[in-house]
């Protein structure tokens, strides 16, 4: 059966001839499983299509990618139907696209509105992969740059192609095994079975995880160990990266930070401690079936514990499917409501009201979903129901279904169901500015699913946005229903930085015409100086209805980076503790970074350290501060916030505790900063040797000793982001 996304070339383009090449709205039946929304056949399109995604200008444009290099528009009329223009945004040139070669990937820069500039991912020969770059003029591409290139490729399958801009503004993309096993397990040379992390401009940054320079590593590399990382996205609400990877005994969807490892090619689902575990997987190709023992079933205080005769490897949220046990009343359907479980894990629970019992027998049974996971996104409008907002929506690209994952809070996983099942090989979803969900199959079908509101209320196409300091973002609103007549809609900063503002569509007018027609709002983040990124609340209202707060985002605009060897460290009073700062990259001159204390107990000082001086040279050399935990009479561990920090970066923050002397053991403690073997531990700086997780110590010994009196004060930290794990 088919396991690749493209293993289904020759049928999807059987599929896409069979298809009349229409570019008017269609009118088919519905296809979601939900009688509340409306799903139908928006628009064909000639072409295999590849990707999607809506142009973050609040020009309704839908833009679409197909393997052959073409790159189309699609322009959203009043009234909602769709026209594909005549003449393609851009026909990329080299390109090799055999197997699942081809224009695989797709995204927009996040400051799109001011410089047009639109990023793809192309295979361009049987060797060689790249990331360019089209300058958008009105709906044509111009000015191609390419921004990454010598990306590895054997001009087969497995090429990966998933694109985006990170909430960092940097571009990550994943690239797949090329299909014979490269770049797998703890190989840190090859940039295949990898994520990789570029600035938009293509230079590599500083504060990748594997950064040697001349040395062994690719440098690009932000996280390994993936057969095929198809598609990705990042979550609205966290920022976080999502991706998709397509699998050979599981489809398996991450939640991936810097240096993580997901096994590949050892593991699948079975994932053991020092690697990432998938947050959303399915069995490749049908369900499977988990038997109970034979008291494998008990109840106590509405939730049962299920005891399987193998290691069940379920994930949070996974829908599961009861039957055979002794007891009626344990069988049904259910949510798992565990955490990621631990290879060998035969227990998982599910909430089960009830009255206490025991009983055994029976199994249960997991959901089929399919043979490929395809790409996904996130809800993030207000066209849908509350309940839906922050669902991610994935297809499966074989088995011609779209499931629903309702997600939050964080990444955490509530229960997962089917969306639609009748949709022709999904290959991407994207989120409309008039709040409808859209999916587009790979034969050139694409499909939209709208909610049939019963009452009037806001439509908004993004409760998150993020843009550039300096640059300018978009959004839209429409209405939900036809109003009885005008309705104004306002939209003002209730809260947050004065950098952002609304620069047009504050007073929005919508009409019987006109009410279903989304219209931009646009707004402008002001540059400043500081090095920390900004963030508003943007509210829209309008007379009797409820209001919606939009969140903006601002990245800041600043190359210098900070890093701290440690996020937390641990002090036995009297005694004192090392770590190191160094800068991410090279500034343009001198840099002095400070470390002070700027929260919790005087006790703790800065001994030595205080004041840093780096330069063009010497920027990635460590260098060490010293804190030491001052005696005091009590008998209370200490705590403080210890903050590095410098003009034009973002702050680093390290939460110290320091041990009370009368909880410390005999051995009197461990140094949290150094390591068995003397040196110091800089998170991040040296990769581990062998295979293995490729996890650093950070903080703490790798001495027999382990951990002494170490408790995480991760409330104390804040501002923290895209640093080493």
């Amino acid at each position: 059966m088919f396991k690749h996304p493209q293993a289904r070339v020759l049928m999807a383009s059987a599929i896409a001839i069979a298809l009349s090449p229409m570019v008017t709205a269609s009118v088919s039946a519905d296809l979601v499983n939900d009688t509340n929304f409306t799903e139908t056949e928006w628009l064909d399109v000639p072409g295999n299509i590849t990707g999607m995604a809506f142009a973050p200008d609040g020009s309704n444009r839908l833009f679409l990618i197909h393997k052959t290099g073409e790159v189309r528009i699609v322009r959203i009329n009043p009234g909602g139907s769709g026209t594909l223009l005549p003449t393609p945004f851009a026909t990329v040139a080299p390109i090799f696209t055999n197997s699942e070669c081809g224009l695989i990937g797709m995204t927009f820069d996040p400051d799109f509105v001011t410089n047009g500039y639109v990023y793809f991912f192309v295979t361009v020969s049987s060797s060689e992969q790249q990331i360019i770059r089209y300058t958008a003029s009105g709906d044509t591409g111009t000015s191609k740059t390419t921004i990454v290139e010598d990306l590895p490729t054997v001009g087969n399958n497995h090429d990966g192609g998933g694109l985006g801009v990170g909430a960092d503004g940097m571009l990550y993309w994943g690239i797949g095994d090329l299909g014979n096993g490269t770049g797998v397990d703890g190989d840190l040379s090859s940039m295949a079975a990898k994520i990789g992390r570029a600035r938009r401009d293509g230079s590599i940054p500083g504060d990748n995880p594997f950064v040697d320079g001349p040395g062994g590593n690719a440098d690009y590399l932000f996280a390994r160990g993936f057969r095929n990382p198809f598609t990705l996205t990042f979550q609205p609400s966290t920022g976080l990266l999502w991706v998709n990877v397509v699998g050979t005994g599981f489809e398996q969807v991450f939640v991936v930070r810097s240096g993580d490892h997901a096994g590949y090619n050892d593991y699948e689902n079975d994932q053991p401690t020092g690697y990432i575990t998938p947050t959303l997987v399915y069995r490749t190709g049908g369900s499977r079936v988990l038997n109970f023992t034979a008291t494998g079933a008990v109840r106590t205080a509405g939730v049962t514990t299920f005891t399987t005769t193998v290691s069940h490897r379920l994930r949070q949220g996974e829908r599961v499917v009861v039957t055979g046990v002794a007891d009626n009343s344990f069988n049904g359907t259910f949510y798992v409501t565990d955490g990621s479980a631990s290879p060998g894990d035969s227990t998982f629970t599910v909430a089960n009201p009830g009255p206490n019992a025991s009983s055994g027998d029976g199994d249960a049974r997991t959901m089929a979903q399919g043979r490929a996971v395809s790409g996904g996104t996130f809800y993030d409008a207000t066209g849908f129901p509350a309940e839906y907002r922050g669902n991610f929506f994935y297809g499966d690209f074989v088995d011609d279904r779209t499931m629903r994952a309702a997600v939050g809070p964080g990444t955490t996983v509530r229960s997962v169901d089917y969306w639609s099942n009748s949709q022709l090989a999904p290959i991407d979803q994207a989120v409309g500015p008039d709040g409808a969900l859209y999916t587009a199959g790979y034969g050139g079908r694409i499909y939209r699913a709208r909610y049939d509101s019963p009452t009037q209320g806001l439509v908004v196409s993004q409760q998150h946005v993020r843009i550039m300091e300096g640059g300018a973002g978009a959004w839209s609103v429409s209405l939900a229903r036809m109003p009885a007549s005008a309705v104004t809609v306002n939209v003002n900063r209730t809260a947050g930085d004065a950098d952002v503002n609304v620069s047009s569509g504050s007073a929005l007018t919508f009409t019987t015409t006109n009410w279903m027609d989304p219209q931009p709002v646009r707004i402008a983040a002001a540059a400043d100086s500081d090095g920390e990124p900004d963030q508003a609340t943007m509210q829209v209202t309008s007379s009797g209805l409820s209001s919606v707060d939009v969140t903006v985002n601002v990245t800041d605009t600043a190359s210098l980076i900070l890093m701290a060897s440690v996020d937390t460290l641990s002090v036995p009073e009297t005694e004192a503790r090392t770590f190191t700062v160094r800068l991410a990259d090279a500034p343009t001159g001198n840099v002095t970074v400070s470390v002070s204390r700027t929260a919790g107990d005087a006790d703790v000082r800065v001994s030595s350290g205080g004041a840093l001086t780096f330069t063009p040279v010497n920027f990635a050399a460590p260098q060490t501060v010293t804190i030491t935990g001052d005696a005091d009479i009590d008998s209370i561990d200490d705590t403080a916030t210890i903050t590095v920090e410098a003009n034009g970066a973002e702050t680093r923050n390290v939460a110290v505790r320091v041990v009370d002397s009368t909880a410390l053991p005999m051995d009197g403690g461990v140094d949290a900063g150094t390591m068995s073997d003397g040196g110091t531990a800089d998170a991040g700086m040296t990769p581990s040797s062998g295979g293995g997780c490729g996890c650093h110590v950070v903080g703490g010994s790798e001495s027999d000793g382990g951990w002494l009196g170490f408790l995480v004060v991760a409330a104390l930290l804040s501002r923290t982001r895209w640093r080493r794990r």
